[in-house]
């Protein structure tokens, strides 16, 4: 149901079979991409992303500290069901020894593709302009725990035999650096929030959840920030008075997320909400800050559009 090939120094192409382990209202397909980022990075550097150690063999682990995905009404991360085929192009770039770049492009089809994908192409991938595609750009940076307990004190942690100086340099015009700090230090991707207008704001806290919020190192999932989102979101969403059939069939064509800190079983999480549009756009832009006590977690941006899933 999966075949996965190496096709260059730093490509990979897959084909796998949507199962309900992957798909749904939810943050499934999410988590199960970062898991071909893993793979990806595995294969073209010569790494076992799933055991990496340090020079001083602690564990050292892929973290997810930004993550994008780009579709729209015909193909978002909700929509692939079972049985789907998806066909994904990868492409992993160099940003040093501690730090990796994963761009993904999925074509989804009802039956098994009967062609190969077409080559990848960055400035295609960055234009994203194939309405069937979704386009994913993974920024992982390696980790490990340092003297403290609980998952606040993370560091720096390159593994060992880590291969990055054959992969090739993201030309700097799309690099996604600038994003990262307009993030962390305007509380949105937006680069342009003073021609925004207010339209809705809120506050609400999460309590972390053991049972489903955590991955097997005991670390907050990376894709439980989405969930998390998605959250805090339907709360706003129906405290306008809008259904949960409705929250199902949102499209969202742009979701932006930067992963600031982890944190803690049982911690509460404060996220603040704000909702805003742009008088030339029809689509409503959400920002979410998410904080435990001042420490920041994570920032979010996605695009609501005024459509809804066919």
């Amino acid at each position: 149901m999966t075949t996965v090939t190496k096709t260059g120094d730093s490509t990979v192409e897959r084909h796998d079979v949507v199962r309900p382990g992957m798909c749904g209202h939810n943050s499934l397909l999410l988590g199960q991409i970062g898991d071909w980022t893993w793979e990806a990075v595995s294969r073209v550097c010569d790494t076992d992303v799933l055991r990496a150690e340090d020079a001083t063999g602690r564990p050292t682990y892929l973290s997810f500290y930004y993550y994008r995905v780009r579709g729209g009404r015909l193909f978002q991360p909700r929509t692939p069901g079972f049985g789907d085929h998806l066909q994904t192009s990868s492409r992993v770039f160099d940003f040093g020894s501690e730090s990796v770049l994963t761009l993904h492009r999925i074509r989804r089809f009802t039956r098994p593709p009967s062609s190969p994908p077409p080559p990848f192409d960055v400035d295609e991938f960055y234009a994203g302009t194939d309405l069937d595609c979704l386009y994913v750009e993974n920024f992982n940076r390696w980790i490990g725990r340092g003297g403290q307990a609980g998952n606040a004190d993370l560091v720096t942690a390159s593994p060992k035999g880590f291969h990055h100086r054959h992969l090739p340099a993201l030309p700097d015009r799309y690099s996604p650096r600038r994003c990262f700090h307009r993030a962390r230090t305007t509380g949105t991707f937006r680069a342009d929030p003073a021609e925004l207008v207010d339209v809705d704001e809120t506050t609400v806290t999460y309590r972390v959840d053991p049972t489903r919020d955590l991955n097997g190192v005991g670390l907050l999932y990376f894709a439980a920030y989405f969930s998390i989102v998605d959250w805090a979101l339907l709360r706003w969403w129906r405290s306008r008075g809008r259904s949960d059939d409705a929250f199902m069939r949102r499209v969202v064509t742009d979701q932006q997320l930067c992963y600031l800190g982890n944190a803690d079983a049982g911690c509460e999480i404060t996220i603040r909400l704000r909702v805003r549009r742009h008088p030339a756009e029809t689509a409503e832009i959400v920002d979410l800050t998410l904080h435990e006590g001042d420490r920041p977690l994570a920032v979010c941006t996605l695009h609501l559009s005024d459509e809804e899933m066919p």
